[in-house]
């Protein structure tokens, strides 16, 4: 697929899919930053960045309070000026122009709908600012109306609807005048759980159907899981790693990802040949792609997720702990045992298996090779 071909299939509005969109993506990035940073004082709110996002991408900014998120989303979309670094859209420099210019669209947490508009005012705002003529206003108001699933409720004011469709309202607006770009501010941080589950799907939905370029910024990580095509994870003010949310939770960067994204244990210790992790708890295998390549004779960590940890009869495990906590979700139990050392790793499990009471000594087994290795 040539950049033309690239840009016609991810315009708003075409409907794309994941053959199509990673095309995109070895064409030309839609948002491009080389080196941005941000410094109030002495302190450095977004160390200097490079970041791409493809045309018809849904990248999600992850990360804990303070870690620079917002601050990138503030330079992106105009709100903060950089102290360092270049911005391009589209491959223009867009880093000194107004943020009235750069043809992005914003979606807040807490919607900034006017409350003595109507629905469809509301939508129609940005088009009469761009002063659009009435016939072709009306026509992109409905559409976007019907693309979120309000089509029957333009008469009404934002007081007389639910949280999740005044969302629905301020994804509209934000559609209606087909920006180049998305920009989402934790927008589900309000709503409870099973709403917010719902307008993620919302979201997939739109975003599949548009082809619309979103940054997405959350500290949810499942949200992050659930929404994206790629994860942005941030702390101290940088990038951590960059990748799918399978790369990002299969094969974590370093020790912060690992813990940061879902649930890990980690054992400590320090490498050997041939192919083992010699830990307070004794030795275990290495990921049998690694062992060649580590090095012997280094402190490093092993991470195993807990829904690779398997119970097994007393005896035949890795290794044997004892139970100190148990979690009921539902579906599964999460089972924290206490190993010899000390150290608590956490077990996912099946709530329909028997039923374990703190206490009770178990085994622990887990493939070597569903394991990583990462840097102590």
């Amino acid at each position: 697929m040539n950049a033309l071909a690239a840009q016609d299939v991810l315009r708003p509005g075409t409907p794309v899919d994941a053959e199509h969109r990673a095309a995109a993506v070895a064409v030309a990035p839609k948002l491009m930053v080389r080196g941005l940073a941000k410094r109030y004082g002495t302190a450095q709110a977004l160390q200097p960045t490079d970041l791409d996002v493809a045309a018809g991408e849904l990248l999600t900014v992850l990360g804990p309070s303070g870690s620079g998120k917002t601050t990138l989303l503030q330079l992106v979309c105009g709100l903060a000026e950089p102290t360092g670094g270049r911005l391009f859209i589209d491959g223009v420099d867009q880093t000194a122009t107004p943020v009235h210019r750069r043809g992005i669209g914003v979606v807040f947490q807490t919607y900034a709908l006017f409350p003595h508009l109507t629905v469809e005012e509301n939508v129609s705002f940005p088009l009469e600012m761009r002063k659009l003529p009435a016939a072709e206003l009306a026509a992109k108001v409905a559409r976007a109306l019907e693309m979120v699933g309000l089509g029957a409720l333009g008469g009404r004011f934002p007081r007389e609807l639910s949280g999740g469709q005044q969302q629905r309202v301020a994804l509209a607006r934000c559609l209606v005048y087909e920006p180049a770009l998305i920009l989402m501010d934790e927008p589900l941080g309000a709503l409870d759980r099973k709403l917010r589950e719902t307008m993620q799907i919302e979201i997939k939905r739109l975003h599949r159907d548009t082809g619309a370029t979103i940054i997405f910024v959350t500290h949810d990580q499942d949200e992050a899981l659930a929404l994206s095509d790629r994860i942005c994870l941030m702390n101290n003010a940088r990038i951590e790693q960059v990748g799918t949310p399978r790369e990002i939770y299969e094969r974590p960067g370093s020790l912060f990802v690992a813990g940061f994204i879902g649930l890990s244990n980690v054992l400590h210790g320090r490498i050997q040949r041939p192919g083992l992790l010699a830990t307070a708890d004794g030795a275990f295998p290495l990921p049998e792609r690694l062992r060649r390549s580590l090095p012997a004779d280094r402190q490093g960590a092993l991470v195993i997720r807990p829904e690779d940890v398997e119970l097994v009869p007393g005896g035949d495990g890795a290794i044997t702990g004892h139970v100190v906590e148990t979690v009921y979700g539902g579906a599964e139990t999460r089972l924290m045992v206490a190993l010899p050392s000390g150290t608590v790793m956490t077990v996912r499990r099946s709530s329909r298996q028997g039923a374990l009471q703190v206490g009770d000594r178990v085994s622990l087994r887990w493939d070597a090779d569903r394991a990583h290795v990462l840097p102590a």
